[in-house]
């Protein structure tokens, strides 16, 4: 039985050697493949919103001849091209976003990919916006970080009028959106891209007072960027700041309280923000989230150099002075009036206390009592203001201030900002008759403009209102 088996098993190994060991005489034909490869250098893009992104591939192959191939080019695994080269409009929202380019042989199907990052930033992202009226109608134009003059971004992107009187802008950069104020209208609009988000009706509906505006309405947010304020013809309107331009809610009517606010608003410390009753000549204060405005407390420590429930003068302008990284200390600048003259005077914050600050009546300073502009610096004690056609430099420490800079006779000074970012440039606009001209001045370690003169001059605006600065929202 065991033999049996042991023969066929036998019989069945031998039969398998016999074909393993018979010659293989078939022919396989190797035909060499196209090697593919793209060679790009710079595979990294930056460029604002709306703007053309065009890419030329650098293809490389070892066989060129008798192929052909097709393209793709996806972001986000959406399709946007398929042409070997790319030229197209970016409309993406600013962001960061991967890239990929495929080129695939249409002999065999192999393909190669290519990775790129692009880096979309808005169309209108840093710069100064310029508020002006030409013909009797208000826009707002840009001058962007690159120098490229933008007329009426807001007109070009919405494709409509906005009739009107030009008065102010303000912008938002938490929520990427920014307030523009005409006599007839508010309106909000999109930071990045211009587009439209509302106008009176859906920003102030409870505007307590009848259009026109009286004096130009002003924005800002408080410190912990939570709560957004508006002050229009003394009335005080509040919202939630929200996280974008999306979800940013309408106004509250006007805060109920006998009082007529200076046109500014002042954040302090997280919780609390400062105002100005210009009729009792006094601060007043709202805590976050209260909706109700009152009168802030006395300051009458010996510490303390001046009563903030008794201050006792006018305020004629402020600006923000000394601040911290990240804005958990700031100080306000105060410009105030009586009859004796002008003071300064400066509140400092942090992010749990406020104080009273400097407390000097502004003498030595050559035609104070005319000055209509003012800007500070946020890193030394220093001040400019301007009159007519001049621009004077006052030292908080020397109490005194000197002329540094004429323009030519017939020229008005209409705005004054300091750089932020760095207080070494002094933004100028000012108007020749009904032409406004814009001027970048550089400022050294001790507040002089650099070489005592300009270093950059835009012309072609209409009758400047204002100059703000354009923050990017990113």
């Amino acid at each position: 039985m065991h033999l049996k088996y042991f023969l066929k098993l036998s019989l069945a190994v031998l039969i398998m050697l016999t074909f393993a060991c018979r010659k293989d005489n078939q022919s396989f034909k190797y035909e060499p493949i196209n090697d593919i490869k793209i060679t790009d250098t710079k595979t990294s893009f930056t460029l604002p919103q709306l703007d053309s992104l065009i890419i030329t591939p650098t293809l490389a192959e070892t066989l060129p001849a008798g192929d052909s191939f097709t393209y793709s080019w996806k972001i986000d695994s959406n399709v946007i091209a398929e042409s070997k080269n790319l030229r197209i409009k970016v409309t993406l929202s600013p962001g960061t976003y991967q890239m990929i380019y495929k080129v695939t042989s249409n002999r065999n199907g192999i393909f190669t990919l290519q990775r790129y990052t692009i880096i979309v930033t808005g169309a209108y992202p840093d710069g100064w916006y310029i508020v002006n009226n030409k013909n009797g109608k208000g826009k707002v134009s840009l001058i962007r970080t690159d120098d490229v003059i933008f007329d009426n971004p807001m007109e070009v992107a919405n494709n409509k009028s906005y009739p009107g009187k030009a008065l102010a802008l303000y912008n938002f950069g938490k929520g990427g959106f920014f307030y523009y104020f005409t006599d007839q209208n508010a309106y909000r609009f999109n930071m990045n891209d211009w587009l439209e988000l509302g106008d009176k009706s859906s920003v102030l509906p409870g505007l307590a007072t009848p259009l026109p505006f009286k004096m130009a309405p002003v924005f800002m947010m408080n410190t912990s960027k939570f709560e957004q304020f508006i002050v229009a013809d003394g009335g005080l309107y509040v919202g939630i700041s929200g996280t974008n331009s999306d979800n940013v809610k309408p106004l509250t009517q006007r805060i109920p309280g006998n009082y007529d606010l200076f046109p500014g608003v002042f954040p302090s410390t997280f919780n609390l923000t400062y105002f100005y009753d210009n009729t009792t000549m006094r601060f007043m204060q709202m805590e976050i989230l209260s909706r109700f405005l009152k009168y802030a407390p006395a300051t009458t420590t010996t510490s303390d150099s001046f009563d903030m429930a008794n201050v006792g003068k006018k305020m004629i302008a402020y600006d923000r002075g000394v601040t911290t990284l990240g804005d958990e200390g700031i100080e306000w600048y105060y410009i105030m009036e009586d009859s004796a003259g002008r003071y300064l005077m400066s509140i400092t914050s942090d992010s749990n206390n406020s104080a009273t600050g400097v407390n000097q009546k502004m003498e030595n300073s050559p035609e104070i009592g005319n000055a209509t502009n003012f800007a500070t610096s946020s890193i030394l004690k220093q001040l400019y203001y301007t009159v007519d056609n001049k621009v004077y430099l006052y030292d908080m420490l020397a109490q005194s201030a000197r002329l540094i800079y004429t323009f030519p006779g017939s020229y008005v000074i209409k705005d004054i900002e300091m750089l932020r970012s760095t207080s070494k440039q002094l933004v100028i606009g000012v108007n020749n008759g009904t032409a406004g001209e814009v001027y970048y001045f550089d400022i050294n370690g001790q507040g002089q403009f650099s070489n005592n003169t300009y270093t950059k001059k835009f012309t072609g605006f209409g009758e400047i209102v204002q100059v703000a600065a354009a923050r990017q929202n990113l």
